[in-house]
Order: structure tokens, then C-alpha cells, then sequence
């Protein structure tokens, strides 16, 4: 096995690697999976010591050569011609030992990654749901325990079930708000009876002008200004002083504030939101004098002090039992909507945040739901739906039973019920991630290299045995599929068998989600 390189540690200096004839590569932004693979001549670039994306970020990439690179740091990389060409601040590691992507993948893995555990097995069992698109901003215990009793009353299984964005007075009180949730207690209690695990919304912002600014401000516990006054920046729901966890004070009270709320109320755990590198500065003071990336990195690795956690951003922390999910999504059929779910995913598994989420069904992107009232797509919903059943998670937020007619809902009840058939399967997927760092949701390029590009975003592999293709247009008659070598046995009808070792025209109606496995 040929020894790591150790390639350059200089700003200024540009470091040149050439791209293989007909190799391709993977990693550093979760959010740019619909890109890659790039190779000689594409148009890509990656700039993360200026980062601004919303999902999660590793500095590192690798290839389907058995080429992986990486560095404890961010760096900038940009293909020109037929070579990389990379700057940092740190140095940069190449191992040229593998020989295809799997290869590459479990080299970065032994060398980047977190190893040993795994977030609770209740994340990858049944359908998760989340209720910010039923009510945004309008969280209050009447319309939780509605939609609570509306997911299992519809023939839903209960699960994880999360409440989002506004459920206390103000970011920094992280108390229910009497106002909203006069019970709380007896809120999540009921929850937990009818079989739910209960997460809430939670940032590291904090309302000014509030009792606890001042009294975070008043400990020099905020990041701050160089002349030590609180920096106060503009987020999507205004403007807030922002918690300096590389204080020990701040990180204790934050955690203290928050375990007090699990124990006053019986809480599971937290949907860690924000953190994105973009909301801080390299010039910010904290007590560790931290970089935005590395701002991002400590919100993550906060995050494991809490077994029921789930972050959108992310910033290294590869392989540690952090949940993370995909961006929000669009409702959309195409850019930014359910063409993305596969590609974005998995650029996740390569990259090592492979207890993973494919956003909520339908779309996060509450923006994109507003107008839509009585109007919404439902064959979307179904086919997001499907494209999630048999990914390492699915969450629904959309109530399927408001917004869908008895077809379509049926639909997506068989997708949640299919997601759960296959649990123990996940599962142990998940269990084999945490002990070798091998992706949950896989290309079909890293268990099958031969498999034509063409087909690297619109299928994919769980585990090792399974294949799906999710039907990603609208009105489809027929999907087109690569099958390797060998014969393949459909999930749903054990007389459907395809002797691989080349693509074809299957069949599908709304009903459809093509998955099969292998079967000599």
C-alpha cells in the first residue's frame, strides 16, 4: 500500500493535481451533489474557506480511481483543464492507494472519520415526522397533538415526531411557552403514550434585549465584536446575539438549559438548527478564537450530548451519531426539489454524514407550499414519498391525509409501511456504518464501478444488496435502469426477475417504486 502524501501547508501556494483519463470525483459539499461526478474540463469549483452553503461540508473528496484527498481544514478547489488545482491553509493529504471508489470512500473513512457509535435505531425504524409545514410559526400544543393524532388516526405508524421553529417565547428561553403549550408536560406524556419520541426546535441565537442577553452579554459568554460588545447578526428570523460554546460557561449553560427542559418536561431531544459558517466571521472573538467553520464544526459536535439530535449544516464531525438532513427542499419536481434528493444523498454517504435524512416529503421549503393551498401536486408527494422509503431515513411534515386524496394517501402509507418492512436491514446497515464508515445509501458506482454514468443520480444501491430507482418525472410510463451483472429479483413480485448486465425500460405506473436484490 503506497504511503499518504503530504502535499502543501502554504496559502499562497497553489497546489496542482492532475485528474486521471476517465476518472471522476465525489466529496466536499453536500449541497453540489447534483454535479458531481466532476472530471477533466468540468466546470467546478469549491470555495470553503469563504463557506455559504446550507448543509453539510467536508474538506475532503475522492474518486473513482481509488484517490482520496483531505485536510484538517478547509481549502479552495477548482478544476482547470485536466487538473485540480487546490489552495489552504493547512496540509493537504493524498492517498493514491485504491483503486476504485470504494476504495477511496473507506480510506477517508479509517482517516477522517468518528467511528464506534450510532444514533438510536427509533431514527431508521419508521417514517419521521415533522410538523413545521402544517404549522410554521404557529407552534401550540392543540394543533401538535392534532397532527399527532392525525398521523396515527390515517394508519400511520407514530415515530419520531418533531416540533419546529416558535415553540417558546423567544431564542435563548428555551422553556415552552405557557401561552402556546399550557401542559407541556402533559403534551409530550400524551405523546409518549401513543408511542411518539419527541424532538424540538433549537439555535445557538439568542434574542437581544431579553433577560438572558443580558445576562450571557453582561459574562462575556456571546461571541463578540473586537471591542467586546456582542456581535449581533441578521438570520432568517431577524436579528440575534449569537452563544460562544467554546466558552465552558456558555457551553454549560446551554446544555444545562436544555437538559433541564428534558427533565421538566420529558423531552427526547433537539432539532439543532442554524450554525451555518455564514452567520459568523473569522474575525469574531470566542474564547478559542475559532474560525466560521470551525463555529460550525463545535455546533455539530454540541449536538452529541443529545442521542436524539438532527442538524442541517455540518462542518466535518464525519461518522459521529449525528442525524443529519439534506437542505430544505422545494416542492418542486426538478432543481432544488426531488431530482436532488438522490445525488445530495448520496454525497452524504461518500462523505461520511450517512445517518442521513432526504428532507421532509414533498419539501422543507415552506416559501414553496404558500399559494398552493388546495392545488398542491399529489403525485409529487407520492413519488417523494417512495424516493425516501427505502433511504436510511424518511420524514414526513405536509399532513398526507389533508392534502391527499384516498389513492394518493394509500400510497404513501404503503411507502412508510415499506420503509419499516426493511428496518432491520437499515439498521443494520447503520450499525455496519458505525463500525467500518461504509455508506448506508450508496452509488451504484461504489458497489458496481462499471455502472454508466448516465445512471450515477437516478439510482442508487442500500447496503449491498438492494438497487432502487425511484421514479423521479411526472407522468411517467416507463423508467429506464442499469442492472449489473446477474439476476435481480423484484422486492415486490418474486417472478419479476431481470438478468443484469446492461440497462432497461421498466414498466411503472403511480404505484411503483422499482427496487430489487440481488439474487446469485
Amino acid at each position: 500500500m503506497a504511503t499518504v502524501q503530504q502535499l502543501h501547508s502554504t496559502l499562497q501556494q497553489h497546489l496542482t493535481i492532475p485528474i486521471h483519463r476517465g476518472e471522476y470525483w465525489y466529496g466536499g459539499c453536500v449541497m453540489d451533489g447534483p454535479v458531481y461526478p466532476f472530471t477533466q474540463g468540468s466546470d467546478y469549483q469549491l470555495d470553503m474557506i469563504h463557506l455559504n452553503t446550507p448543509n453539510q461540508v467536508a474538506p475532503a473528496f475522492i474518486s473513482t480511481a481509488g484517490r482520496a484527498l483531505w485536510s484538517a481544514q478547509p481549502f479552495n478547489l477548482q478544476v482547470k483543464g485536466n487538473d485540480l488545482e487546490i489552495a489552504g491553509r493547512s496540509t493537504l493529504y493524498l492517498d493514491e492507494s485504491g483503486h476504485n471508489l470504494k476504495d477511496a470512500q473507506q480510506i477517508l473513512a479509517q482517516q477522517t472519520f468518528t467511528l464506534g457509535k450510532m444514533p438510536p435505531a427509533e431514527f431508521f425504524k419508521l417514517a419521521q415526522w415533522n410538523d413545521w409545514i402544517e404549522l410554521m410559526y404557529k407552534q401550540n400544543q392543540a394543533d401538535v397533538l392534532k397532527y399527532a393524532h392525525g398521523i396515527v388516526d390515517h394508519g400511520f405508524a407514530p415515530g419520531i415526531i418533531m416540533i419546529d421553529d416558535l415553540w417558546a417565547e423567544y431564542y435563548g428561553r428555551w422553556e415552552f411557552s405557557i401561552r402556546k403549550f399550557p401542559d407541556a408536560k402533559g403534551m409530550v406524556q400524551e405523546l409518549h403514550d401513543m408511542g411518539f419520541k419527541v424532538m424540538v426546535w433549537t439555535c445557538p441565537f439568542v434574542t437581544p434585549d431579553t433577560p438572558e442577553y443580558h445576562d450571557l452579554r453582561d459574562q462575556h459568554m456571546l461571541i463578540e465584536k473586537a471591542d467586546g460588545t456582542p456581535v449581533i447578526r441578521e438570520w432568517w428570523n431577524g436579528y440575534g446575539a449569537l452563544l460562544d460554546l467554546s466558552n465552558a460557561k456558555t457551553y454549560a449553560w446551554y446544555k444545562d438549559a436544555l437538559t433541564k427542559l428534558q427533565a421538566e418536561t420529558g423531552v427526547d431531544g433537539f432539532k439543532f438548527d442554524a450554525g451555518d459558517a455564514k452567520f459568523y466571521d473569522d474575525d469574531d472573538r470566542s474564547v478559542m478564537q475559532l474560525s466560521k467553520t470551525e463555529q460550525t464544526q463545535l455546533w455539530g459536535e454540541f449536538g452529541l450530548e443529545f442521542p436524539y439530535n438532527e442538524y442541517r449544516v455540518n462542518f466535518k464531525n464525519q461518522g459521529a451519531p449525528l442525524v443529519n438532513r439534506l437542505q430544505d427542499k422545494s416542492f418542486e419536481w426538478g432543481v432544488n426539489g426531488l431530482s436532488e434528493l438522490i445525488p445530495d444523498t448520496l454525497t452524504q454517504g461518500l462523505l461520511g454524514y450517512y445517518y442521513n435524512c432526504p428532507d421532509m416529503i414533498g419539501g422543507g421549503e415552506y416559501t414553496s407550499f404558500l399559494g398552493k393551498k388546495g392545488h398542491l401536486d399529489q403525485e409529487l408527494i407520492v413519488r417523494s414519498a417512495q424516493c425516501a422509503a427505502l433511504m436510511a431515513m424518511m420524514q414526513f411534515s405536509v399532513a398526507p391525509w389533508r392534502v391527499l386524496d384516498k389513492e394518493h394517501l394509500d400510497l404513501c402509507i404503503q411507502a412508510a409501511k415499506l420503509h419499516h418492512d426493511y428496518a432491520d436491514y437499515i439498521i443494520a446497515l447503520a450499525q455496519n456504518a458505525a463500525k467500518t464508515g461504509e455508506p448506508i445509501t450508496r452509488p451504484m458506482a461504489y458497489e458496481y464501478p462499471e455502472t454508466p454514468l448516465a445512471f450515477a443520480k437516478t439510482q442508487f444501491m442500500l447496503g449491498a444488496k438492494l438497487l432502487v430507482a425511484p421514479v423521479l418525472e411526472k407522468g411517467a410510463a416507463h423508467k429506464t435502469i442499469y442492472f449489473p451483472a446477474g439476476k435481480w429479483q423484484s422486492i415486490h413480485d418474486t417472478h419479476d426477475v431481470v438478468t443484469g448486465g446492461g440497462e432497461k425500460d421498466v414498466p411503472v405506473d403511480l404505484s411503483t417504486l422499482p427496487a430489487y436484490q440481488k439474487i446469485d
